[in-house]
């Protein structure tokens, strides 16, 4: 796989080109072509993401920069020549969008989404996405250069600074809630949780009702925590409940992916999927009684409002849904 870099003062930008550059109809050369001292009909440019300018995760409707969690500086778009060189003499106007193969909590881009470059690189610093979801990507457009395709990120219902001690954290929607309380790592920074934008399903007859519980324990810089353990506890709602035709709680079972192997509730190993681009495994979790090790489920019960709430072990990197 080519890889194609330069360099704009100390920072690095590039692009995997086999993977990551689409392909584009030229258009008609314009004034821009003129003056991008690269760029022709014949050697077309191309966009690509900054290596130090790709977007990091971040909670829902908080700016996303180049850091985890809004931290550090904008996402950054660079025109590149045919050799890889950047063109710092361009004028072009580069937009970026949600791809719409990698969307996958339905999300709404705001913020300028398109800006014209300035020294060959156009800098985006006021960009959010509203729903939560794992493995978003944004593509970068321009007249008459091809597409770049940003490296996946992840978009957090809520992202709650952890430090020390057990750490808890809540999201919901109008059918589903979820709550978890992680024993954190020493290296760990931030509890993240969302409901949905995880699609995937569990082998069998089991019918997923409720939205996909997303939570994690993640490092300053993203990373998740693959020794964390949690307790958590997921509230589907009455209507969700009846709609499934299994109203009472001792039949709702937790439909869990990981990106770590574990045991299902058959006995068998988890069952490879992925949810973005990333490889993870499904399968139902067993009974704590049963197999009294994370993942399993501790317990099923009913409220007075005729909820069902499942409280279940997790570890690693997690996903779970009734």
């Amino acid at each position: 796989m080519r890889y194609a870099g330069f360099t704009v003062g100390r920072r690095l930008l590039g692009l995997l080109a086999g993977s990551m550059l689409g392909a584009a109809t030229l258009a008609a050369p314009t004034a821009a072509w003129a003056s991008s001292g690269g760029c022709t009909k014949s050697s077309p440019c191309s966009l690509a993401f900054a290596t130090s300018g790709q977007p990091a995760g971040t909670a829902v409707d908080d700016a996303i920069a180049a850091d985890f969690g809004s931290q550090g500086g904008p996402v950054q778009v660079g025109v590149l020549d045919s050799s890889g060189q950047l063109v710092t003499n361009v004028k072009a106007a580069v937009t970026v969008t949600i791809t719409p193969a990698a969307n996958p909590g339905s999300g709404k881009l705001s913020g300028t989404t398109t800006v014209n470059t300035s020294g060959g690189v156009a800098s985006f610093s006021d960009l959010s996405i509203n729903k939560s979801g794992i493995g978003y990507t944004l593509t970068a457009t321009s007249r008459g250069m091809s597409p770049a395709i940003s490296a996946r990120f992840t978009i957090w219902g809520s992202l709650q600074p952890c430090s020390a001690g057990p750490c808890s954290a809540s999201a919901s929607t109008a059918t589903t809630a979820g709550t978890v309380t992680a024993t954190l790592a020493e290296s760990a920074k931030f509890l993240g949780v969302g409901i949905g934008g995880a699609d995937y399903t569990c082998n069998g007859t089991y019918t997923p009702v409720s939205q996909p519980f997303v939570f994690d324990v993640l490092t300053g810089s993203g990373d998740p925590q693959e020794k964390a353990q949690f307790t958590a506890t997921l509230r589907i709602d009455k209507s969700k409940v009846l709609d499934s035709g299994h109203p009472g709680a001792s039949s709702w079972q937790i439909c869990y992916a990981s990106m770590s192997q574990f045991t299902t509730r058959d006995g068998s190993l988890g069952s490879p999927t992925t949810i973005g681009d990333a490889p993870f495994f499904t399968g139902l979790l067993p009974d704590c009684e049963l197999t009294p090790k994370a993942p399993c489920v501790q317990a099923r019960n009913k409220d007075n409002a005729g909820d069902v709430i499942v409280t279940f072990l997790a570890s690693g990197d997690p996903v779970g849904r009734g």
